[in-house]
């Protein structure tokens, strides 16, 4: 029997990809008889052991904060293609008292909160770090979704994204600092899919790891029910004998998301398929409709059981992401017996089955995508192909699955061997 480990969780926001994680991890953890506890900066948790940190209290933190962001924001080059932002504030981020004597320090998402060298600094050198890498952010100098970027393995002395003569400064001297702030600490690296270990190990920041590891998200099967097609569309206000689409994400203005090309593929399926419907849920899109497409805004949805029902109400999902670490949205649909087609790009080959409960699309192939929607449903494969999704998922993708895979690296950390490699 595994004995009772102290987990102590940072993520910025309380909602996103990274921190849906977090949470899903911090709740099987608990219920397997660990004390985990959650730290983040933005948003609201109503979870047990959850405390928001603020560390910019004052007005002029603040101010301070925000002008820097800005100036950074004038950096940019106009072709920049992602997104720069130093990973830390302006001032010291120490780890809080309350948690210097945690057993593990897990770090998920956390740009544009914690200071890498103060925060490292604080924590005990005997407790080990996992941090689980959810995109550039962790790796490089500043970038966040630049991921074909060749300066990665040659520790940022140059970033495409920024004008001169800043793009020799700003990325190199903070990816220097990072680089001391975790030389000779115990860190152990995980990326939440193939693609993201592979960026990981190209990366120089964590080139001193003993362990590289590769850990999916995951579902509580318990959580994401497929509900009847009919009565959740009736439900949902949609007429039964439309072909309907979905798409979701965080902020839906978000540009690598997609939410331009989503609509783009859903016009061209209605002009195949006539006058069809799309369900959206997500932040930035109040109102939505028009020509053969009647888009529904179903704003931001944080309930598992009312994003089952919308998913259930789909023929098929679409992800139109530029680039996707994992996509969590996809195995959520399919866990709803609902098949997902995908640009084929970063992780998305971990979440979706190719042929089998999906289709991985070049990426910005509309036409190819939406030809691909029809001729699957013309041939009567959605169905069978969102019954093998809703399998697969089921079986692959289990918060238990996943928090039995954390809990074998934290006792490997923690083991005494594994101290002794990690600091000498």
């Amino acid at each position: 029997m595994m004995s009772k480990i102290r987990v102590t969780h940072f993520n910025t926001h309380s909602q996103g990809g990274s921190a849906v994680l977090m949470r899903r991890l911090d709740e099987a953890l608990r219920k397997a008889g660990h004390d985990s506890r959650v730290r983040y900066r933005h948003g609201h948790l109503l979870l047990t052991g959850a405390d928001r940190i603020e560390y910019c209290q004052s007005w002029m933190d603040r101010q301070r904060e925000r002008i820097r962001y800005r100036v950074e924001n004038l950096m940019l080059a106009p072709e920049a293609s992602s997104y720069y932002g130093r990973l830390r504030l302006h001032k010291p981020t120490p780890i809080p008292d309350s948690d210097a004597l945690t057993d593990i320090v897990h770090l998920h998402w956390i740009s544009h909160w914690i200071d890498l060298p103060s925060f490292i600094g604080s924590i005990p050198r005997d407790i080990p770090i996992i941090w689980t890498i959810h995109d550039m952010s962790a790796l490089a100098g500043g970038c966040f979704t630049n991921f074909g970027c060749p300066e990665l393995a040659d520790g940022c002395r140059k970033c495409p994204l920024l004008k001169k003569p800043f793009d020799r400064i700003l990325p190199r001297k903070e990816f220097l600092r990072r680089q001391r702030a975790l030389s000779g600490r115990r860190v152990i690296a995980v990326g939440n899919s193939a693609h993201t270990t592979r960026l990981i190990g190209k990366s120089l920041l964590f080139r001193e790891s003993t362990e590289i590891a590769t850990i999916h998200p995951s579902i509580n099967p318990k959580e994401w029910i497929a509900h009847d097609k009919s009565e959740a569309r009736r439900l949902l206000g949609i007429k039964p004998d439309r072909f309907v689409m979905g798409f979701g994400a965080a902020s839906l203005t978000d540009e690598n998301k997609g939410f331009g090309r989503f609509v783009e593929v859903a016009e061209k399926v209605a002009e195949r398929k006539g006058d069809i419907e799309a369900l959206v849920f997500g932040d930035g899109i109040a109102s939505a409709g028009g020509g053969r497409v009647t888009l529904h805004a179903l704003g931001r949805m944080s309930s598992p059981r009312l994003q089952s029902l919308v998913y259930s109400a789909m023929d098929v999902f679409v992800v139109a992401s530029r680039m996707e670490t994992f996509g969590q949205v996809a195995t959520e649909a399919q866990a709803c017996g609902i098949p997902v087609w995908a640009f084929d790009v970063g992780g998305l080959p971990d979440a979706i089955r190719d042929g089998v409960t999906g289709r991985l699309i070049p990426f910005a192939d509309i036409c190819g995508m939406a030809e691909s929607i029809c001729n699957a449903a013309n041939q009567g494969s959605l169905a069978p192909m969102g019954e093998a999704g809703a399998r697969w998922v089921r079986e692959s993708f289990t918060t238990e699955r996943m928090a039995e895979a954390y809990l074998q690296l934290y006792e490997k950390a923690l083991a005494p061997s594994c101290a002794q490699t990690l600091t000498s």
